[in-house]
């Protein structure tokens, strides 16, 4: 089968780790993918052999919008999938119809967030509609929480709605504790807190400037970019903690193992997810994960994790402590998170989309 995965921007972040997981678990049961960006936003993809690019910039306006859009259907009319798996609000919108007239006859829409949630009310209600006059075929929860946001909308749209939870790629380091952090210039003799994904007020990282603040022989860490990095920069120099707070930028995937391997515990204060790819990413990894107290994360993380209000520092401050001072729980906590392996197998997940594909 001929697949088409359409993403909104190439760059490291959760949804892409999860196409390129299904891309490369579907070319292994022999199905031809490619996944094209309707824009190029950072160089996470320029080596790719698999990627492609409708614009090789972000978008600076409107004629820039259109032009992504028509560039795509372009694209699938020269492609002529037989399958689309979209992602990512926008990437649904435009991948299902590009699809639809490209002739496509499987549409997959991921879910990547509770509706209205991200996105604006625009992208939910198109969302909605397309749901309900079946222009796709199925749409994808990758969590029994998000998959309950949708309770509320009509039978029609529900029909379609199919729960597969994300795969989470074990993605071990051949480095050990100090060969880690000497890669990434990171104090050797300190504890670490490590955190990563994109540095925007969702994900909240000014929280973890403010657990430096509460334990002063602690250093954070984290891989990321994105438009808070100088905010977070300029709080922590506004709280005299600057030379602790350590931006290493966005990593690819080997990279990013490497940076895990250098960290004491995980830390992750987002407010709002549908899953938390990077979290659990770091308890295979067999990091210790303080978490916010979100249901999702509850869901998702398990026993893998210990859990504290992240809009109250001291409270992600405290949970940090409580890991540092008994090695048991950092042993249990640990041991949990390895065990997720199994139970978030990017095969299986690759399966699951397999099924739905021959379904449609």
């Amino acid at each position: 089968m001929k697949i088409v995965q359409v993403q909104t921007q190439a760059e490291a972040a959760g949804a892409q780790r999860v196409s390129d997981m299904v891309g490369a678990g579907l070319r292994a049961r022999g199905h031809e993918v490619r996944t094209v960006f309707l824009y190029r936003k950072t160089d996470a993809y320029d080596g790719d052999p698999h990627a492609d690019f409708v614009l090789a910039h972000r978008p600076r306006g409107a004629g820039d919008l259109l032009r992504a859009v028509t560039g795509l259907v372009g694209y699938m009319r020269r492609a002529r999938p037989d399958a689309v798996i979209s992602y990512q609000h926008y990437g649904n919108i435009a991948g299902t119809i590009a699809g639809r007239l490209a002739g496509a006859r499987h549409l997959l829409a991921n879910q990547s967030g509770a509706p209205g949630r991200h996105g604006g009310w625009p992208a939910a209600l198109a969302d909605r509609l397309l749901g309900l006059a079946g222009v796709y075929h199925y749409s994808i929860a990758n969590s029994g929480w998000l998959a309950a946001q949708f309770d509320g909308y009509p039978a029609g749209y529900r029909r379609r709605l199919k729960r597969i939870d994300h795969g989470v790629a074990a993605a071990a380091s051949a480095l050990g504790r100090r060969e880690a952090r000497a890669a990434f210039d990171l104090p050797a003799g300190s504890c670490l807190m490590v955190s990563s994904g994109r540095l925007t007020r969702d994900k909240n990282h000014a929280a973890l400037v403010g657990v430096l603040a509460a334990l002063p022989d602690v250093h954070l860490a984290l891989a990321g970019v994105g438009p808070e990095r100088e905010p977070l920069l300029a709080l922590a120099a506004a709280k005299g903690i600057g030379g602790r707070l350590h931006l290493v930028g966005e990593l690819p995937r080997q990279q990013l193992a490497d940076f895990l391997a250098a960290g004491d515990v995980y830390v992750f204060p987002s407010r709002t997810e549908t899953f938390g790819l990077a979290a659990a990413e770091a308890a295979i990894a067999g990091l210790p994960v303080v978490a916010n107290d979100l249901t999702v994360l509850r869901e998702v993380l398990g026993e893998a994790a210990i859990y504290a209000d992240a809009e109250r520092p001291e409270a992600l401050a405290a949970a940090v402590q409580q890991v540092r001072s008994d090695p048991a729980l950092a042993a249990a906590l640990s041991r949990a998170g390895r065990q997720l392996a199994e139970r978030y197998s990017p095969e299986r997940m690759c399966a699951e989309y397999e099924a739905l594909l021959v379904r449609t």
